[in-house]
């Protein structure tokens, strides 16, 4: 009996501990703690409507950055020259992320918006952008005055020519649209009929000398393995003007490299 007295006794101090380490009120569910409706954003243009015109993040305590179509600003306040009218959208993106459960697969981030309406281009840009998008967007297809030249394998240099196929891509008669419509979007037609692959982008590197596409859909003329090795779309800029544009891609899949010649959709 003095036994079981005993084991009772150990048995309520147990209990006694498990039952105070327990919280003696609920806590409070964690959540994200920044509010985008308490976020001031700014723009402020050099001269009215101007394409030249500083963002800037007016919320102490806030930290993130600028994140729009042709580019990323890691301040508050950046400055912004922008190559085309319209109204263009800009997104500020609160850098702490929230992690939903400490579960790093469902990182949130707060952002906020704001449109800026740009009425004159009284600030010069660099003209690739023109040449590429036009006022806002324009169409691109193969440029075949030059039947021994328009879409050749070269060596790992591009200058090295090396074959013409006779019979062309599959998509020859296709097109392709760049535009800077809220975003730069890339948009692949494999035919004149055919639906269109949308959802992609596209970006120029700092010295406009590469072109690179993100998303499903690529240029025209690259069945057959005519796709980096490394899955890369990125395209060396070999000519870039209103009427013309060359592209060059080393190390495809099919051989050291090829070059691809477009020139823009007639209206």
């Amino acid at each position: 009996m003095k036994t079981l007295k005993k084991i009772g006794i150990y048995a309520s101090a147990c209990l006694a501990l498990i039952t105070s380490c327990e919280p003696i009120e609920d806590r409070d569910a964690l959540e994200n703690s920044f509010d985008p409706e308490k976020i001031e954003l700014l723009a402020i243009h050099s001269s009215p409507g101007s394409n030249l015109f500083t963002l800037k993040m007016n919320t102490p305590g806030v930290t993130g950055y600028w994140n729009y179509s042709i580019n990323k600003g890691f301040s508050d306040e950046v400055e912004v020259l922008y190559p085309i009218t319209g109204t263009q959208t800009f997104t500020y993106v609160v850098s702490s992320g929230y992690l939903p459960d400490s579960d790093v697969t469902k990182v949130e981030y707060v952002t906020k918006t704001i449109d800026v309406d740009i009425t004159v281009l009284d600030v010069a840009v660099p003209e690739e952008w023109g040449h590429l998008v036009g006022e806002g967007s324009k169409t691109w297809v193969f440029d075949k005055s030059d039947l021994t030249k328009w879409w050749y394998m070269t060596d790992a240099d591009w200058n090295a020519f090396w074959w013409q196929p006779e019979d062309g891509p599959t998509d020859e008669l296709g097109r392709m649209t760049f535009d800077l419509d809220g975003r730069p979007n890339f948009t692949y037609h494999a035919s004149p009929d055919a639906d269109p692959v949308t959802g992609s982008t596209w970006v120029f590197n700092s010295d406009f000398s590469r072109l690179t596409i993100i998303g499903d859909a690529n240029i025209l003329g690259v069945e057959g393995g005519g796709v980096q090795v490394d899955g890369l779309k990125e395209y060396q800029i070999i000519e870039l003007t209103e009427d013309r544009l060359v592209l060059f891609m080393s190390g495809v899949a099919w051989s050291p490299g090829w070059v691809w010649v477009f020139k823009p959709m007639a209206e």
